[in-house]
């Protein structure tokens, strides 16, 4: 996502209560990944989202392990971009208040 809080995609129809991962398989993105993204493009995402080769979400901590010292850092580098997107959401909401 670009850092200057441009959306690139989205999807419409979807209640407010629809799970994240259930309305991320009917966007353009996501039916059209390879066409758009090629074998070199990613996008980065939450906990909420599969892990596919073009997807990558944070590192989940393994049942009873923990997280190497380089998933911790990736997960923290990876917050850091989330939060452009949360404040992208709030820009919206700022200018929409019925979203």
């Amino acid at each position: 996502m670009p850092h200057n809080l441009t959306i690139v995609d989205y999807s419409l129809g979807h209640t407010g209560s629809a799970h994240d991962a259930y309305t991320f398989h009917s966007t353009h993105v996501y039916q059209n990944h390879q066409t758009l993204l090629g074998n070199n493009h990613w996008i980065w995402a939450d906990s909420a989202y599969p892990i596919e080769p073009w997807c990558i979400p944070p590192f989940k901590k393994p049942i009873g392990g923990a997280l190497t010292p380089e998933q911790k850092e990736f997960n923290t580098v990876l917050s850091k971009i989330r939060v452009w997107v949360e404040h992208t959401f709030a820009a919206l909401k700022g200018h929409f208040q019925s979203l």
